[in-house]
């Protein structure tokens, strides 16, 4: 196989035993950009210009190894040294960090096929259809409190926000199933096995935080081969890296995942803890695509007081619906018709990536194609 300067091009990589969920997701020859790909540090990365170049993005600059692509309703930002990029201002923890290398700022071939590409276009993810059943898991119930504070405990609250998306999604034709409907306990097997028998179906496990912190944050199952990145994670040891039951759904994980944590922080404003990949025990072993949600932490003074409030949880509980729904819309686009107006809020970037974003005017609803990581659809 002849390289040039340490590079592959992705039609050679083709004629190798080389594994690249690139080229069965993304197709070599559907936007006319090849994909070259860096081995770097006995790992595959391509160049956010070649990214750039493949997804068609027509403005694309670097300040201070921060890396801005953008069109007129898409953007990526990343910065060289960090696990994080930002996909149409919302906030993803990378699997591997991305890398500054021979003048290239370079992101890994995992997280191009595993999180760009299924966000970016979610109605390309092979073998999906609508929608018909959401199973929503209100975590813990029974001798099970979870967390807790002086104002009342996650199994509380978990319940109440699933009342209230139960009903937003029934109004919207689904049918809805829950794993407990009471305050019983339901153990993490019972909640897959449950989740399991609805076809055409998604899941979307919910709870709250606690520890250092405030904000929400959103995972996936993290892909084989993948280090979780949870913030705080006890389930399986951070070695355990084989492949899973729900690895299965991959990509309708992520674009799952993507849409229901942006719709949550579009209806609450909280901050963004990131789109993570995680390997809890409810991800794991499920065969349907799946999200756990943690709607904020209790332990933090002022966000538990919001979440102790009625109106707080109704809000989170229509942010779950409308994120389901923007997905099943996403996933299933077929170029007629359009999502509702996708907010960007991705500014011409010049600060550290980790400076909070400012809005942009929002921009009206195109016919063209959406990504699953949209402004909530409000």
């Amino acid at each position: 196989m002849q390289t040039v300067g340490g590079a592959v091009s992705l039609r050679q990589m083709r004629l190798t035993k080389l594994v690249l969920v690139i080229i069965c997701v993304c197709g070599a020859t559907a936007i006319g950009a090849d994909w070259t790909v860096i081995h770097h540090q006995d790992r595959d990365y391509v160049s956010f210009t070649n990214v750039a170049q493949f997804y068609q993005f027509p403005d694309y600059t670097r300040v201070n190894r921060t890396v801005s692509l953008r069109s007129d309703r898409r953007g990526i930002r990343a910065t060289a040294g960090t696990s994080e990029l930002y996909i149409n201002g919302v906030r993803f923890f990378t699997d591997f960090p991305i890398v500054f290398d021979n003048n290239e700022d370079l992101v890994s071939v995992m997280d191009v096929s595993k999180m760009i590409e299924p966000v970016l276009r979610p109605s390309r993810i092979a073998n999906t259809g609508r929608v018909e059943t959401v199973v929503l898991d209100p975590g813990h119930g029974g001798t099970d409190q979870g967390t807790m504070d002086r104002w009342g405990t996650e199994k509380a609250y978990a319940l109440d926000v699933a009342l209230t998306a139960r009903e937003e999604l029934l109004r919207a034709g689904f049918r809805v199933e829950l794993t407990r409907s009471s305050d019983i306990g339901v153990s993490l097997e019972d909640r897959v096995q449950f989740a399991n028998r609805f076809p055409h179906a998604v899941f979307v496990s919910i709870h709250f935080n606690s520890g250092g912190g405030a904000g929400a944050e959103s995972y996936a199952v993290a892909p084989a081969g993948v280090p979780s990145n949870a913030s705080n994670e006890s389930h399986v040891a951070p070695t355990e890296v084989q492949r899973c039951e729900g690895n299965l759904h991959d990509p309708h994980n992520i674009a799952l995942t993507a849409a229901v944590h942006a719709s949550v922080l579009a209806h609450t404003g909280a901050f963004d803890r990131g789109v993570r990949h995680a390997r809890f025990h409810v991800l794991r072993n499920i065969s349907i695509p799946a999200v756990l949600v943690e709607c904020g932490f209790l332990s933090e003074s002022a966000e538990g007081q919001r979440i102790a409030t009625a109106q707080y949880r109704q809000r989170l509980g229509q942010a779950l619906a409308q994120g389901v729904q923007n997905y099943n819309n996403a996933v299933n686009y077929r170029g007629n018709g359009t999502l509702a107006s996708a907010r960007t809020n991705l500014p011409p970037h010049e600060q550290s990536i980790t400076d909070p974003l400012q809005p942009i005017a929002n921009q009206s609803a195109r016919s063209d194609e959406p990504s699953a990581s949209i402004g909530g659809g409000d």
